[in-house]
């Protein structure tokens, strides 16, 4: 099953990363290289924490959807009793000679 809604957040991370990533390109010419470094860095470890962000809720999603699956799947299904069970091994009546001319 593909998973839209993780490929969804992805999405919008990764543009909100580039386009903050393509403002960075635009300073290297009056800023000093050891600056957009540390800048490349900062910019690296918050997007992988807003990855661990994505999977986290990923996570939730899948959780729900599997228990909404469930649900449905209980819903359509009908529940067997326990007494279901007895009647797999009830005895037949059995018919009487007069019964079996009848029919």
């Amino acid at each position: 099953m593909i998973n839209y809604n993780k490929n969804k957040l992805i999405n919008q991370a990764l543009d909100k990363y580039y386009d903050t990533f393509a403002h960075m390109l635009d300073t290297t010419e009056y800023v000093p290289q050891s600056y957009n470094d540390k800048i490349g860095k900062y910019i690296f470890k918050n997007m992988k924490r807003h990855f661990k962000l994505i999977n986290k809720e990923d996570r939730k999603f899948q959780r729900k959807f599997k228990k909404e699956l469930k649900a449905k799947k209980k819903k359509e299904k009908p529940v067997k009793s326990k007494w279901s069970l007895f009647r797999l091994f009830k005895r037949k009546k059995q018919t009487t000679q007069r019964e079996r001319s009848t029919d």
